[in-house]
């Protein structure tokens, strides 16, 4: 267990330099001089040596159909009040506009859709959804994070990352056939762009399609948002997961990453940029019965490890192991006594993988919450800040939004 040793601060995770970018003038991505500052050293959780993981081309389609079981989980961060701001900033200069209540109408069908997948619950800044297709033989998958950036100027974040994956879902659920996560990511980009009751915003997003009749998983994903695929390794007794593929962040600079946008001509400012779906760093790959994917936001990306960190961030003893693998390596032998107790007479591989995400889901989103909330354990967001010269002790504080999906 992670001691705590970090307050929930408001807004500790966008104060100062540390502040995401709406719209990145070229000034500001202009690289500037700084003194390169290593990361503390501290290892981390003690797991054996991983087999050596083969390429993602060398998997081969299932030829039988499968099915995808899914979970999610997501937690808001703590919201900084205008008062609170108020007694901070009182002898600087005035105050922006600051969002503190979500602009989302709950009797709107955005508002009702996003109140049925968070189930009453708030996600914060970020949105997630889980769409079949009417014969469920296909599974979309989509994580959004709003630019936090633009409650400054009086503008929800959340409403741009939710209408962005509800126009998603709709659109593929329409198709009896879904169309590719690139087309379905358009058509909602143009969509939330249409819409006059959206004024301005920008989100990150990641979109996957998992095709039960084919194997095949599709990926679109623009930002800091991203997927993690894993499969058993057949040479281990346990089972144990290797990463097959993940995704690579997008990104203009430091915390500054690739955003869908919709930027009234009010706001436009020189050098302000924009991105596009057809900008989406786009992955192929197939699936395998057992393979398990993680999509998740930056609120998770940014505490917790999914690959090795650099070597000067570790001590010579620390574990050959990401992060990631130890605690899905933890959660598997715990779920399998778990589930020799528990399960039900007639309970099939299915009920005990869906069992299975519910666990990894939930368990995952608690541990990146921890991970927040300590400056003992060095993070991935700390490291990419040192090599940018900045010193951020621990955990960033920040939305989580994270789904698990498994094949059968």
């Amino acid at each position: 267990m992670i001691p705590s040793s970090r307050s929930w601060r408001p807004g500790y995770a966008t104060a100062g330099t540390l502040k995401r970018m709406v719209a990145p003038t070229a000034v500001a991505r202009a690289p500037k001089p700084i003194t390169r500052v290593l990361a503390p050293i501290r290892p981390l959780h003690s797991a054996p040596t991983p087999s050596p993981t083969p390429s993602a081309a060398t998997a081969a389609a299932d030829p039988k159909k499968m099915k995808i079981v899914t979970a999610y989980a997501f937690a808001a961060k703590p919201r900084e009040s205008e008062e609170s701001k108020s007694d901070e900033n009182s002898n600087t200069e005035p105050l922006r506009p600051v969002v503190t209540e979500r602009a989302i109408d709950p009797g709107s069908d955005l508002g009702l859709w996003r109140s049925k997948m968070l189930k009453g619950g708030d996600a914060g800044e970020d949105a997630l959804m889980v769409a079949k297709s009417p014969d469920q033989s296909t599974v979309l998958l989509g994580v959004a994070d709003g630019v936090g950036g633009w409650s400054e100027s009086g503008v929800d974040p959340s409403l741009y990352s939710n209408a962005l994956l509800h126009y998603a879902a709709q659109f593929a659920e329409r198709h009896a056939t879904m169309p590719t996560p690139q087309a379905i990511l358009q058509h909602a980009f143009d969509q939330v762009a249409e819409n006059p009751e959206i004024e301005a915003g920008s989100s990150t997003a990641c979109l996957l399609r998992l095709d039960t009749s084919t194997g095949r998983m599709s990926c679109a994903n623009v930002g800091d948002s991203g997927f993690v695929h894993l499969r058993p390794d057949p040479a281990s007794p346990e089972g144990r997961m290797y990463v097959v593929n993940s995704s690579v962040p997008q990104l203009y600079g430091f915390n500054c990453p690739y955003q869908l946008a919709k930027v009234p001509q009010s706001m436009l400012q020189p050098g302000s940029l924009t991105n596009f779906p057809s900008d989406a760093s786009l992955h192929d790959v197939d699936l395998q019965r057992g393979d398990m994917v993680l999509v998740m936001t930056d609120g998770f990306l940014d505490n917790v490890h999914c690959k090795l960190p650099p070597k000067e961030s570790l001590t010579p003893d620390a574990p050959q192991r990401p992060e990631l693998l130890q605690l899905i390596d933890m959660l598997q032998d715990k779920h399998r006594e778990h589930w020799a107790k528990t399960k039900k007479p007639g309970a099939t591989a299915a009920d005990e993988k869906q069992d299975f995400a519910n666990v990894v889901a939930s368990t995952l989103m608690q541990y990146a919450r921890l991970c927040q909330m300590t400056e003992e354990k060095v993070s991935p967001f700390q490291i990419d800040a040192a090599r940018h010269g900045i010193h951020y002790p621990g955990g960033k504080i920040d939305d989580i939004a994270l789904i698990c999906a498994a094949a059968v």
